[in-house]
């Protein structure tokens, strides 16, 4: 083999490294990146009051099919009492109410209707259940 084919095949081979380097750094980009957003979307296993209020009232629209365009936000009200909000697919607005009590009770109303009251802990061990 001559030196100018040795030196054509080395430059062959470090080309050839530089394109599986790239893309080897690429695939882990892009990895990285779908990692972050299905994280994003991911609901933490437990969670405080506020939490399962949410997760409660999530799970009631479920139950009703009601479709939701964002997703029910809750805060802390005054003293005990928990507030979330949300909206339906179709603009309708999504209300619940709870609190931080250990027996906690829940209302979901949805354009002003009540679709649940009862026990925050029944809707969760039944969505538990299945």
């Amino acid at each position: 083999m001559s030196a100018d084919t040795s030196r054509g095949a080395a430059a062959m081979l470090r080309s050839a490294g530089r394109v599986a380097v790239g893309a080897a750094v690429a695939l882990a980009l892009g990895a990285a990146l779908a990692g972050c957003s299905q994280a994003a979307a991911l609901a933490p296993v437990g969670g405080n009051r506020v939490s399962e209020a949410r997760f409660a009232t999530i799970d009631v629209l479920l139950e009703k099919g009601i479709a939701v365009l964002e997703a029910p936000v809750c805060e802390n009200g005054a003293g005990t009492a928990i507030t979330c909000s949300g909206t339906t697919a179709d603009g309708g607005s999504i209300e619940a109410e709870s609190s931080t009590e250990a027996n906690a009770s829940l209302v979901v109303r949805v354009g002003g209707e009540e679709i649940y009251s009862g026990g925050l802990f029944d809707v969760l061990e039944k969505a538990a259940r299945g």
